[in-house]
């Protein structure tokens, strides 16, 4: 989410908000309420990916670029290979659904899938 600097015309303070892109910027100022709240600076935090090993690809991975450059690369060699088109994409790890996490959380899915027989647990003796 990004941060605005404000700065007022009419009696000169300044602050910052962070607020949503779809969120209507500031009009007046919080302190003399006079129309003249003027945007001077914003930015926004971009997550950051740091250097690894990734296993997809074979290769270590510095940027989501690169990234998605490597996985196009695997994806090309992989439908040359079966002669399946093929399309790797990173996977989005807020996207629940296509993770397949339930809203009942991990443990009562393990113990789900344990029940159903989808899942096999090794008794300790």
């Amino acid at each position: 989410m990004p941060v605005y600097l404000y700065r007022c015309r009419g009696c000169g303070v300044h602050g910052e908000k962070w607020q949503k892109h779809t969120e209507d910027p500031l009009v007046d100022c919080p302190e003399c309420q006079s129309p003249s709240l003027r945007r001077v600076f914003s930015f926004a935090m971009k997550a950051m990916m740091h250097e690894h090993f990734n296993q997809t690809v074979g290769k270590m991975i510095s940027d989501p670029k690169q990234f998605k450059e490597e996985l196009n690369r695997a994806s090309e060699k992989e439908t040359e290979r079966t002669g399946r088109k093929v399309n790797y994409v990173p996977v989005d790890l807020n996207d629940s659904e296509s993770l397949r996490v339930t809203e009942e959380g991990m443990d009562s899915t393990l113990r789900r899938n344990t029940q159903t027989g989808k899942r096999e647990v090794k008794q300790w003796l």
